[in-house]
């Protein structure tokens, strides 16, 4: 079939009732192509050049935004961002000025007298502070009962850029808003506990799977968190308190790092006693864990965690001396 066609074209000349010359016609059907061709790829590029344009301005203004906003977040003192905490208007009911919320075996915002006060600074996706969690929360009850220790908890969110849906914020919240309205600590405990599991807390960045509230509300429940207070525990209320106290916290030259690779930076977990930083890295250069490291601060034996009457020799307003060789 093929042949004929080619046959009949270039047989064509003056004798066909059309008396045309078939080659000049596919040259000139070629040319035509190559000129639709051509105004076509000037279109192309015309339309990507004006959306390179447009990409690159939105990158810029996205730059400048980013940059400025860091510019401004970095040009803001230790003293401003507190001021800006203190002018938040919703804060959780038993905070302090300074982003902690204080409970005792009295309950939230009260404090044993004779006993020390433990600062906790934790991030729901740090790694680190769920080992501290792991190690040390049921300590924490047994103190906590026995009134041998005050405890201050200050959620922090400074790994939201580490999943995609602000997770630290999110259930950094819900521990705001648990201890605003449900009276027991116990529960706030056990929700941090819970959510800081080996089976529940969250991979970080490329590895982070979605975690959705009503999860965290199930962490919640499971810790004896009224259903009432777990259904609005994930409404967000709180979150300016946590943006303005996180960026506080940041600030606080008194918390970063003493020695160790992140020295001069402030990292989580943080644990302050009496208002004096644990230096958790040489803690771990010395090969203690978290529990033998604060009991041995307060002067408590593992053998005396939670029972009454027995007081650590640290007092509440004595300055700790950290160990300074294992145990």
């Amino acid at each position: 079939m093929a042949r004929h066609d080619n046959d009949y074209l270039s047989g064509a000349g003056s004798n066909t009732p059309f008396n045309f010359d078939a080659g000049q016609l596919l040259l000139q059907a070629h040319r035509e192509q190559q000129k639709k061709e051509r105004r076509q790829r000037r279109i192309v590029g015309f339309v990507g050049m004006v959306l390179v344009i447009a990409l690159i301005t939105v990158i810029g203004l996205v730059s400048y935004k980013s940059i400025h906003q860091r510019n401004v977040a970095q040009s803001v003192t230790v003293q401003q961002s507190y001021q800006d905490l203190q002018a938040v208007k919703l804060k959780p009911k038993y905070a302090d000025a300074k982003g902690g919320i204080l409970f005792s075996h009295l309950g939230y915002g009260k404090t044993e007298p004779n006993a020390p006060t433990l600062e906790i600074f934790t991030d729901p996706m740090c790694p680190g502070c769920a080992v501290l969690h792991q190690q040390m929360d049921e300590t924490f009850r047994s103190m906590l009962d026995a009134g041998q220790v005050n405890l201050s908890i200050h959620p922090v969110t400074f790994l939201d850029g580490s999943s995609s849906d602000q997770y630290s914020t999110r259930a950094s919240g819900a521990v705001a808003y648990i201890a605003s309205n449900d009276p027991d600590p116990d529960h706030l405990l056990d929700f941090l506990t819970n959510i800081h599991s080996e089976s529940f807390q969250p991979s970080e960045n490329q590895d982070y799977r979605p975690v959705s509230d009503d999860q965290l509300k199930q962490q919640a429940l499971s810790a004896g968190v009224p259903q009432n207070i777990a259904d609005k525990a994930f409404d967000g209320e709180y979150k300016p308190w946590l943006q303005a106290s996180a960026q506080y916290t940041l600030r606080r030259d008194e918390l970063k790092n003493k020695s160790g690779e992140f020295a001069g930076k402030i990292t989580t977990p943080l644990v302050l006693i009496n208002g004096s930083m644990m230096d958790i890295s040489a803690i771990s250069d010395r090969g203690l864990t978290y529990k033998q490291a604060i009991l041995q601060t307060i002067g408590l034996t593992n053998d005396g965690v939670g029972v009454e009457g027995v007081m650590p020799t640290l007092g509440a307003k004595d300055k700790p001396s950290y160990p300074k060789q294992t145990a």
